[in-house]
């Protein structure tokens, strides 16, 4: 599973996604003022970016997101 963004049209540039990724997935492009995904393949699928987007642009390429702590509930 690895983060993938549903609609850059939605991201807004608040560089969530970009700041609190651990594995630094995410780049960000000032020129655009969007966040880009550089490295999914270094995606740990933790979910932070997803948790976090307030824009709801983001998504896993499995199409359902589920929080490890709910996992299996």
């Amino acid at each position: 599973m690895s983060v993938i963004r549903v609609d850059l049209n939605k991201c807004i540039g608040c560089q969530r996604c970009y700041k609190i990724c651990p594995m630094d997935v995410f780049r960000f492009d000032y020129v655009r003022q969007k966040s880009v995904i550089a490295y999914p393949e270094s995606c740990q699928s933790c979910g932070q970016c997803y948790l976090n987007c307030p824009a709801h642009s983001l998504g896993f390429t499995d199409g359902v997101y589920q929080h490890p702590l709910n996992a299996g509930r």
